[in-house]
């Protein structure tokens, strides 16, 4: 199954209100803006769109959000969903209150019966996947042409559900350009397919969890923790992680022991060295282990993980060598 790329901006650029607005007209997506300027710069980044043969359009876009703005879905599509893998998205569907936040999927039918409201807030950076289908250019083998029709008749109008780690990995690795460009999109592909696969798995067989009926400071502290356990790696400060939770910081240092029962920055030590002793298993090196989870010293990197684990990681490194 073959991709044909439609879009591809391969360096960072601005993109202004008048390119939201030619967005808008081609996608059938209504943008609304603080300002009226048409050349006024909206976010910064990188945006590459793809068309499946299938039908299905794939779209990975990474941005810093320099300016608040509002979109409204105007069209159709069967299946939508939308893949947050850092930031977070406020959404409403047909005015109930989503917060999307890294590692979590929203899986949706859009059109007159599901109209899709999205709040987006400034100085963030917001690196989302999302998935479409466009009804007059789905066209696949016979076994997966009902795909659109199954998803109407054995799944509820909307949910939302966490990604499992693996794919978070996988995704990142496969828009991360670290490969030739037929080799992102060859894996792109199957991570796609493998997505449409789980949400129709779980949602016919086990039934997604659906978004609990919490206070909204719950959401909030939930957005933080969410984002901590799918970018370690990244250099979070409690300022930043107050900000996305809308609460200061002090209020976030309380709450969130309250809520979890340790501190933010125990919580993302927990969430690095759990990422770092899956790059050891996958037979990294402990120095690129300790930079890709987000420590800038191996020494630091391997004192904490001789006292979460109780080995050092090079003792983990040479045990899989040995069994290899």
């Amino acid at each position: 199954m073959p991709m044909n790329r439609t879009l591809s901006e391969t360096s960072e650029q601005s993109f202004s209100v008048a390119d939201f607005l030619e967005f808008g007209h081609r996608y059938a997506i209504d943008y609304r803006f603080p300002v009226t300027e048409e050349n006024t710069a909206v976010v910064r980044g990188k945006v590459e769109e793809w068309q499946l043969a299938s039908g299905l359009n794939v779209t990975h876009s990474d941005l810093q959000i320099l300016r608040p703005y509002e979109s409204t879905s105007a069209g159709h599509s069967p299946l939508f969903l939308l893949v947050v893998l850092e930031g977070c998205v406020d959404l409403r569907l047909n005015g109930r209150p989503f917060k999307i936040t890294a590692g979590t999927v929203l899986s949706t039918r859009l059109g007159k019966q599901g109209i899709l409201h999205a709040s987006h807030q400034k100085d963030q950076r917001l690196v989302t996947v999302s998935l479409g289908i466009n009804p007059s250019q789905f066209s696949v083998d016979p076994s997966r042409v009902t795909l659109p029709e199954s998803w109407r008749k054995h799944t509820s109008p909307c949910a939302v559900w966490t990604m499992p780690d693996h794919m978070m990995i996988s995704m990142r690795f496969a828009i991360s350009r670290q490969t030739p460009a037929i080799a992102r999109e060859l894996m792109l592909e199957g991570l796609m397919l493998q997505l449409l696969g789980l949400t129709l798995n779980q949602q016919i067989r086990n039934g997604v969890p659906r978004v609990p009926a919490l206070p909204d400071g719950h959401y909030r502290l939930e957005a933080v923790r969410q984002l901590l356990e799918s970018s370690p790696e990244q250099n979070h400060t409690l300022d930043s992680l107050a900000k996305t939770a809308a609460m200061s910081s002090s209020s976030l240092r309380t709450k969130f022991r309250q809520a979890y029962g340790e501190s933010v920055f125990n919580y993302l030590r927990d969430c690095r060295l759990a990422l770092a002793r899956r790059y050891l298993l996958q037979g990294y090196s402990v120095q690129q282990a300790a930079w890709m989870s987000g420590y800038q010293h191996a020494t630091n990197f391997a004192t904490a993980f001789r006292r979460r684990y109780g080995i050092a990681p090079s003792g983990l490194s040479s045990d899989l060598s040995f069994r290899a």
